[in-house]
């Protein structure tokens, strides 16, 4: 492992423990130290944290290629997700058939099935009288809309949703034996792709997106090859899962901890929109984004060499003061047109529209159907992995008795 001369050295590692305990404190005090820092983290890495150059770096696919994988360490589900391992103009090739089942206008027309789906969800809740809003809720509501856009059984989500917690969880752990697991768990992951994606080849004709990468010509006029799609829905399901949850999560304990907010949504839907995206701004559910420097280059006052991983943190980047005043203070009515809360750049975030409305209508729907819902936050679970993003692990939830 190389160490940069005249260049400020720290061992931040994003998937600690310690980070996790404070991660805006770490990542605020790295930024005013040296907002371009050299990590001897797993194998040495660039750390990048204030909005400008994290903003520049994204942009600039030329130097900061995202073809060797989107993380540090490797993801455990592989390194070449399509469509985001790969940089223009191939990246535009393999997005374009997803852009259409993502786009703005087919999500709205998805709205009214979605809607139904999570109000029957939390209908059962209510039920219920006490849940966990991460493993009832949280984590259901988007993988089962995801697996139906592809065309899966949605009861398929819970076991997926565990094998990939599991091996985020063990993302960094050098432990062979570990990584071992990690392995046969993404083998067995694109065991179950490959079924679907056959299952799909034959009988009728279906309307989901699984027959279109199973069948159709993507790619200069040929379908998909086995490998190609199951890097694609591996990316589909992961990014469709897990950081919704981390979301909405976040969201409900900020509606917790501060009553008044909860109230003036609860009285003002309009205003859940901009809830969500100061949240996520702040907690963000995708914290970094790994890339690969192509070749020689000065960036920021720094000397970088060919091959060294850079890790642009978009977190870091939208608690910079200089891009938001007061940054970590939720305020509704923020210009947010500089935030990274979806990534940056030709590789911002496919299922943006989806994400939107999916929190907007969980949040609608505890507001409508959990009336005089508490959180117990003396027994939430915070993650201990912010690498992987903030989320939470549990986040117990009752409501009144007599309720």
């Amino acid at each position: 492992m190389r160490t940069p001369p005249d260049v400020v050295v720290t061992d931040f590692d994003q998937h600690s423990a310690a980070f996790a305990e404070h991660p805006f404190t770490i990542l605020a005090e790295l930024r005013e130290k040296a907002p371009i820092a050299w990590s001897t983290a797993h194998g040495g890495f660039w750390v990048i944290t204030d909005h400008e150059h994290v903003v520049d770096g994204l942009a600039d696919y030329a130097t900061f290629s995202s073809t060797s994988g989107p993380a540090i360490p490797a993801n455990p589900f592989g390194t070449r997700h399509i469509p985001v391992a790969f940089d223009p103009p191939d990246h535009a090739l393999y997005r374009k058939v997803l852009n259409i089942w993502y786009s703005k206008a087919e999500i709205a027309r998805r709205e009214p099935q979605i809607k139904a789906m999570v109000e029957e969800i939390v209908r059962g809740l209510a039920e219920r009288d006490s849940w966990d809003f991460v493993s009832d809720l949280g984590n259901v509501s988007p993988g089962a809309v995801t697996l139906g856009i592809l065309g899966w059984d949605p009861t398929q989500q819970r076991e997926l949703f565990d094998v990939m917690t599991e091996s985020m969880r063990n993302q960094a752990n050098p432990d062979p034996e570990v990584q071992a697991e990690n392995g046969r768990r993404n083998l067995w992951f694109r065991e179950q792709i490959m079924r679907e994606a056959n299952e799909h080849r034959v009988g009728p004709r279906r309307d989901d997106l699984m027959s279109v990468l199973a069948n159709d010509p993507i790619i200069d006029g040929k379908p998909l090859t086995d490998e190609e799609l199951t890097d694609m829905v591996v990316l589909l399901i992961l990014a469709g899962f897990h950081t919704t949850s981390g979301a909405f999560t976040s969201l409900l304990v900020h509606m917790e901890e501060h009553p008044e907010v909860k109230t003036r949504l609860d009285e003002n839907r309009e205003l859940i929109p901009q809830a969500i995206e100061e949240i996520i701004r702040i907690y963000s559910p995708a914290m970094a984004h790994a890339r690969r420097v192509t070749g020689d280059t000065e960036f920021g006052g720094v000397a970088m060499k060919k091959d060294d991983w850079t890790l642009f943190v978009n977190m870091a980047a939208n608690h910079d003061p200089e891009a938001f005043p007061e940054p970590l203070e939720v305020d509704l009515d923020r210009n947010r047109a500089k935030s990274m809360a979806f990534g940056w750049g030709v590789h911002r975030c496919l299922g943006l529209h989806l994400a939107r409305l999916i929190l907007r209508i969980e949040v609608e729907a505890c507001l409508d159907l959990l009336r005089g819902y508490t959180i117990d936050l003396d027994r939430a679970v915070l993650s201990t992995n912010m690498g992987t993003g903030y989320y939470y692990l549990s986040l117990p939830a009752s409501l009144p008795k007599g309720a």
